[in-house]
């Protein structure tokens, strides 16, 4: 099986897989989007193409429903070997519902997450049953899908009768979020209801508002993903925790698959700087000028609020622009019913913040780590 693991700039705080839809890849929306957003997590995930779909080995039309389970199961084995047990499973589709499955058969698993999930796998065929007959007569019908020719075979179909979800859905003794689009109209948002009647707590149901079923609406795709990782945090188990930075210090590494990504850190928190496209760089992030220019920003927001107290100052604007060289330009607007004096008073006291002088007097002293 041919497979994709989209890395967080910095070390995974946790591993995830995502099962893509039926007869979909690994770089449909649904699975490309929803695991390049999770990285913003901290959150390295697995999608991979399911046997005879996508890029991966393996006859579509000998596969069925329970292999795909396995395949779910066999992917989550394969990551605990060589990388690190998956604590989050995700699915879409039919993925979802395989996904649904597998789990009970994952230990790792910290929590589950499906979008546009179907109750009954047997949905998945439903929009074929007009060729359905076929089958019977032919042992497997070819159908297009994607612009692709697939093959369905009494072997699939037969599978899905047999399944029954209520079986597996009872075993479900993870944390569930279960997301869907109220407008779905491939599959409709009573397959969501029924999975939630008929799992365990803790679980959600969340709707997708305006998204369409293979979520390729700008943003949809991405709105899932953050849904998915704001509440995943709270069942995470946090690995590669990163040593304490406290607020005297600061910590830069080179952001994994980038030439010149950083990830710094300072007080327990991280941001992503990177250079221009011009400069090499592909531009996500603050460039380190960009910082800098921030932290005299900010610092001179914060020693004019010091500095008015009393004054009846409603609110401060700082811009601080790089103009060339070693200079740097700073407007600042005061906003309120100030006195000429009041105001000359704050603009004096910016020429103060301590990245000002930090900046006219700061002296780095190299030590070989």
């Amino acid at each position: 099986m041919a497979g994709t693991i989209d890395f967080p700039d910095s070390a995974p705080q946790a591993f995830a897989i995502f099962a893509h839809c039926f007869a979909g890849s690994r770089h449909t929306p649904g699975a490309a989007r929803v695991s390049k957003q999770l990285t913003n997590f901290g959150v390295a995930t697995l999608r991979f193409d399911f046997p005879g779909l996508g890029q991966s080995e393996g006859n579509f039309g000998e596969t069925n429903f329970s292999q795909n389970v396995a395949d779910i199961q066999a992917a989550a084995n394969w990551l605990a070997e060589n990388y690190s047990a998956p604590q989050l499973l995700m699915g879409h589709s039919l993925g979802g519902a395989a996904s649904l499955a597998a789990a009970s058969g994952i230990r790792s698993l910290k929590a589950v997450a499906t979008i546009g999930a179907p109750f009954d796998p047997a949905h998945s065929v439903l929009h074929y049953a007009d060729k359905i007959g076929e089958v019977d007569a032919n042992g497997e019908v070819e159908v297009i899908l994607g612009g692709r020719a697939l093959t369905i075979s009494r072997h699939f179909l037969e599978d899905l009768a047999d399944t029954n979800p209520e079986d597996y859905l009872r075993l479900l003794r993870k944390p569930l979020m279960i997301l869907h689009s109220p407008i779905d109209q491939t599959v409709g948002i009573d397959n969501a209801q029924n999975i939630f009647l008929k799992t365990r707590y803790p679980k959600s149901l969340v709707a997708l508002d305006k998204a369409d079923h293979l979520v390729t609406k700008q943003g949809a795709a991405a709105r899932a993903a953050d849904l998915i990782g704001a509440w995943f945090e709270q069942f995470i188990v946090p690995e590669n925790v990163p040593a304490h930075i406290d607020e005297t210090a600061a910590e830069a590494q080179p952001a994994v698959g980038t030439k010149f990504g950083v990830v710094v850190r300072h007080n327990e928190r991280s941001v992503t700087a990177d250079r221009p496209k011009k400069q090499g760089g592909k531009g996500q992030g603050f460039t380190a000028e960009g910082l800098l220019m921030s932290a005299l920003a900010a610092s001179t927001t914060q020693t004019i609020k010091e500095a008015s107290k009393g004054m009846p100052l409603d609110d401060v604007q700082v811009n601080v622009t790089y103009v060339g060289d070693t200079t740097f330009e700073r407007r600042i607007k005061l906003v309120g019913d100030l006195s000429a004096q009041q105001k000359s008073t704050l603009l004096e006291a910016a020429k103060s913040s301590p990245v000002e002088l930090l900046l006219g007097a700061a002296q780095i002293v190299d030590v070989e780590a």
